[in-house]
């Protein structure tokens, strides 16, 4: 067998500590993907929450400009606008100037409010979700 520089005999087994090594960049890895992942997973699920935001927007408008519905006023609750808005991620919910986006457990985070001011907003998240929410993801 091979000598190293001290005069030691080198066996072809791992030692505690190279096994601690690769342990503790296996742990790194993960410490670094995981949130990445879960950012990425938030992300998607905000794009979801937009997009309906979107449609209740438009439908709430063109509720505001026909003269038989609106009278020319928001509507006061989403049922008024008559859409299916099928999401496991988020519940709906509309005041008269208020759309209102809030979380399920099924987004991993349950209560965060996302708010869009009628007609052209802005956005607004509440509940102190800001480590989970970031303002980029929003328009």
């Amino acid at each position: 067998m091979p000598e190293t520089d001290i005069g030691q005999k080198r066996t072809d087994k791992f030692s505690l500590v190279e096994l601690l090594m690769i342990v503790m960049l296996v742990g790194l890895v993960f410490v670094i993907w995981v949130p990445m992942k879960e950012a990425k997973v938030y992300k998607a699920n905000m794009q979801e929450a937009i997009q309906k935001i979107d449609v209740i927007t438009k439908a709430d408008i063109a509720f505001k400009n026909d003269p038989e519905l609106g009278e020319g006023d928001f509507a006061f609750d989403i049922s008024q606008l008559n859409l299916k808005l099928e999401s496991t991620n988020f519940v709906y919910s509309l005041t008269d100037t208020t759309i209102v986006a809030t979380t399920t457990e099924e987004f991993r985070k349950k209560g965060i409010d996302i708010l869009f001011y009628l007609p052209t907003g802005p956005y607004r998240v509440m509940n102190d979700s800001k480590k989970i929410i970031e303002k980029s993801w929003l328009p």
